[in-house]
């Protein structure tokens, strides 16, 4: 893919883009903006707007890929039923409107949610947040109760092999081992109408890096808010300009 050298580290032009890419995207931080709370934020009616005319343009290859689960998703984006990956890969939806398909995965020990939900009972700040197969303590309203809310998913998943702590955006996240978004990435690029096509991850926080790697691995490319784009208004901003660049001779 042809790049402008406009920018902190050079992006595919819009045709290139449109003609031969396949965007995959991050949520939260990448999209729009972080909130004090998961449920708390705004995903402004433009985005929807882009992203269906994206869609379309790019004849279905383009997908969030997301630590959120399905629900959540089509909740946020509705009426939009876009390809996704959520739960970090977990849920695999390759197509518009299609049919989403769940790894077989454990689901957390309940004893283990009981214990997290009432940590957060005890601690004003901490938001917990239920997924269908782990869960997830959020400390961005109360920073200094990070480690001790660490320290106490580490005693539960230290007892059991097949689950693992991963540190989100001012959360820790117990999820079944084994899943990221690197794997979502490469299992996505494998199916119609992605296969083929060259990736470009956009994310922001440490979830994103292994969806970043197998970008980069399969040939394509990787960028990181706020390293490339200093906000996620920038990235809108952008996915706004491929649409007007196609139709640009200059682009």
């Amino acid at each position: 893919m042809e790049t402008p050298s406009n920018h902190p580290r050079a992006l595919p032009s819009p045709r290139d883009v449109l003609a031969r890419g396949a965007l995959l995207l991050d949520v939260d931080g990448t999209l729009i903006n972080l909130a004090p709370r998961p449920d708390e934020v705004v995903v402004p009616g433009s985005l929807r707007i882009d992203l269906e005319a994206l869609l379309g343009a790019m004849d279905g290859a383009l997908a969030l890929v997301t630590g959120r689960a399905l629900t959540d998703v089509e909740e946020l984006f509705a009426p939009l039923r876009l390809p996704v990956a959520a739960e970090h890969g977990a849920v695999m939806r390759s197509r518009p409107g299609g049919e989403a398909r769940r790894a077989v995965l454990p689901a957390a020990p309940e004893p283990w949610r009981r214990t997290a939900l009432a940590f957060a009972a005890r601690h004003e700040g901490i938001v917990f947040e239920e997924k269908p197969a782990g869960f997830v303590l959020h400390y961005r309203l109360a920073p200094d109760l990070g480690d001790p809310a660490f320290d106490l998913l580490a005693s539960l998943v230290n007892t059991m092999p097949d689950f693992e702590i991963l540190r989100a955006s001012m959360a820790w996240e117990v999820r079944p081992h084994g899943i990221h978004k690197g794997v979502a990435v490469r299992e996505m690029m494998r199916e119609p109408p992605f296969a083929g096509r060259l990736p470009i991850f956009i994310g922001d926080d440490v979830t994103d890096e292994d969806g970043i790697a197998a970008a980069e691995a399969l040939g394509g490319m990787g960028y990181r808010v706020p390293d490339d784009f200093p906000e996620p208004e920038a990235v809108r901003a952008w996915l706004t300009s491929l649409l007007a660049g196609a139709h640009d001779p200059a682009t």
